[in-house]
């Protein structure tokens, strides 16, 4: 098991910065403290029972009150009755079309904290700040500073949104309204307005109540989109929707009022708004308090580029976050955080696993770890291994496990020398990436694969030439051991004949592209198209790209001849177990002293990693005694 290289002299991250202004008490705090929003809240709980109960004391009491209420009831019935028969259908029905899949989640409830939300430290400073201000600070808006009334996040499918938004609730101990944006639509004109406006006159009212709420409108772009705002709502302009009760474009307005109640254009109006101002000037001689906007609204999305401009700008969603994949660290967090609740045994290791999931989201660890735990239960234990992990990752990414059962002998071996290059290649040419698995069990479209993963984080935007070349000779590494160890007659079309995507060939031609449009083959990347569509090479580029592939196919065939021996001892022990984890991969390559990077999670630190051979010295490919294996860029 690789484990990471850690500097017991390392400094320890200090404490949080503490401010002059952090423990005085928040507007939100002083507000529900005040004993005349206690009494409101009191007595909006109790009156409807007290005023019952009042009603029959008296009536109990004075034989009279009790006279005239029994006179009254009839009356009363009859009208119910009426409005019964005639209004309360027309009522019940908008009030049913109304209502919204909306979920509240009150102060005090159980919910996700900032303790649950992990991986992302940077995100989580900026959501404590908000929750801060959301509560008020009363040196910033003595200073003039506003609460946030909109924050947009933004990022890939499970990076944790909707989690980020409810610890944000959660903390800041006021009302959560959870609703998905689509349930806003509606296909009766009138009616999705009238959702939006009941849902802002909710938390506003809980605003009032609790000093603060906040409203999360998952997947707004279902309803904040371009298209949404430039047919004016109009969803049933689709040809394949059948206008219902001839009401077409059932969601007109539906932006605008969203767009109005967000500014909070609509906080303070009507008759009682324009009494409270006459009594305020008339008799206090002052203006009326500002109303309270402490309504968050945060919205969810993964695409931000369809959401129109009037609902991104400052005043409606003040502050845009974007919430991507966790990195290196990140991942390891996130592990760590949902380990300590699953059971697991000592050769599960945090760092290494997240090593193996580049790209992976919070949702997709968790799936991953309970996918994992499957594997352990059908196996008759209640705890997971390194093992289990492994063997759920490919299934997970790229599918269910069928082996071919009637392969033939001939075509095993040719699967075999298909990918035992492959992981020769990445030892020989890629010191720097952990190989997790080699297979030739078939896996949904393919009939073997070679996992492996950079010992640092990578990004293809900061890649050099010579990694470039490198990647090519991984690529073609499959097609040269069927070529060195099985005969050039050998050669299968498992090495893909696509464009851009995984299979070998279909790597090996995204890259040269990109290469050469990058200008790193010369000025001839100035005569590529504008976009992928549009790549037309010209014939010195062609000649330049296939001479590069000859180059490195002839490169990688030489490494493959030199080491034969190790190529031939790897195809028999494929053709033996058919699938080699990440600890069977690493102890046959130590044996020709090709030894697996370690995980380094301070690159910066100025440290080289030998990785010397079986004559001590530093290996080169060609020759066969090992390699330096560089940790990161």
């Amino acid at each position: 098991m690789s484990l990471a290289k850690l500097d017991p002299n390392a400094p320890v991250p200090g404490e949080r910065r503490r401010y002059s202004w952090e423990q005085a008490e928040t507007l939100v705090e002083r507000r529900r403290k005040k004993l005349r929003y206690r009494l409101q809240r009191f007595i909006s709980s109790i009156w409807i029972w007290a005023l019952v109960l009042a009603i029959v004391a008296f009536a109990l009491l004075d034989a009279g009150v009790m006279t005239a209420v029994l006179a009254i009831v009839p009356f009363i019935l009859r009208i119910f009755v009426i409005i019964a028969i005639t209004i309360l259908p027309l009522v019940a029905m908008f009030w049913f079309l109304g209502k919204s899949r909306m979920y509240t989640i009150w102060p005090g409830a159980e919910g996700v904290s900032f303790k649950d939300y992990r991986g992302q430290p940077e995100l989580l400073d900026q959501a404590k700040q908000i929750v801060k201000l959301l509560r008020g600070v009363r040196a910033f808006e003595e200073a003039g500073g506003e609460p946030l009334n909109g924050l947009l996040l933004e990022g890939p499918p499970g990076t944790g949104k909707t989690w980020l938004a409810q610890a944000i609730s959660t903390e800041a101990g006021v009302p959560f309204f959870y609703l998905d944006a689509s349930s806003m639509q509606s296909m009766f004109i009138g009616i999705a307005p009238l959702k939006v406006a009941n849902l802002y006159r909710k938390a506003r009212r809980a605003a009032k109540e609790y000093g603060a709420s906040v409203i999360f409108l998952d997947e707004i772009d279902a309803v904040g989109s371009r298209s949404g705002m430039s047919m004016g709502g109009n969803r049933s302009s689709d040809p394949d929707r059948l206008p219902i009760m001839m009401m077409p474009g059932g969601d007109t307005g539906l932006m605008s009022t969203l767009l109005i109640e967000m500014s909070g254009f609509s906080l303070e109006h009507g008759w009682w708004a324009r009494k409270r101002t006459w009594f305020y000037k008339t008799f206090l001689r002052r203006n009326p308090p500002k109303p309270n906007k402490r309504v968050l609204t945060i919205g969810a999305t993964n695409r931000i580029g369809a959401l129109d401009a009037a609902l991104l700008r400052p005043g409606r969603f003040d502050k845009k976050i974007r919430i991507d994949a966790p990195d290196l660290e990140g991942r390891r967090d996130i592990l760590d955080y949902y380990l300590s609740k699953m059971a697991h045994d000592e050769t599960v290791d945090s760092l290494v696993l997240a090593s193996e999931t580049p790209n992976y989201t919070p949702a997709d660890l968790k799936y991953l770890l309970n996918e994992a735990l499957r594997y352990a239960l059908f196996d008759d234990r209640t705890y997971v291994t390194m093992r289990d992990i492994r063997l759920a990752q490919p299934e997970h990414e790229m599918g269910l496990r069928t082996p071919i059962k009637n392969l033939a002998p001939e075509d095993k071996r040719r699967l075999a020398a298909h990918e035992g290059g492959h992981a020769i290649a990445i030892r020989l040419f890629r010191p720097s990436y952990r190989i997790a698995r080699i297979t030739i069990i078939r896996q949904t479209g393919a009939h073997g694969h070679v996992s492996s993963y950079p010992a640092l984080e990578e990004y293809d935007y900061m890649t050099t030439y010579e990694n470039l070349m490198n990647r090519l000779r991984v690529s073609i590494g499959g097609k040269a051991g069927e070529m060195e160890f099985c005969g050039e007659g050998a050669q299968t079309l498992g090495v893909g004949i696509g464009f851009g995507d995984a299979s070998d060939f279909g790597q090996i031609r995204a890259v040269l592209y990109e290469m050469a449009n990058a200008g790193m083959f010369g000025p001839l990347g100035a005569n590529m198209g504008q976009d992928a569509e549009s790549i037309n090479p010209t014939f010195a580029m062609r000649e330049i790209m296939d001479e590069t592939f000859r180059q490195v196919l002839d490169e990688v065939r030489v490494a493959f001849r030199v080491h034969r021996d190790m190529g031939e001892a790897l195809i028999s022990l494929l053709l033996e177990k058919n699938e080699l984890l990440a600890d069977e991969v690493e102890a046959f390559f130590d044996q020709y002293g090709y030894f697996t990077p370690k995980i380094n999670l301070r690159p910066d630190e100025d440290e080289e990693v030998v990785i010397v051979g079986t004559d001590g010295e530093r290996g080169d490919p060609l020759i066969g005694n090992g390699e330096q294996a560089n940790v990161g860029h």
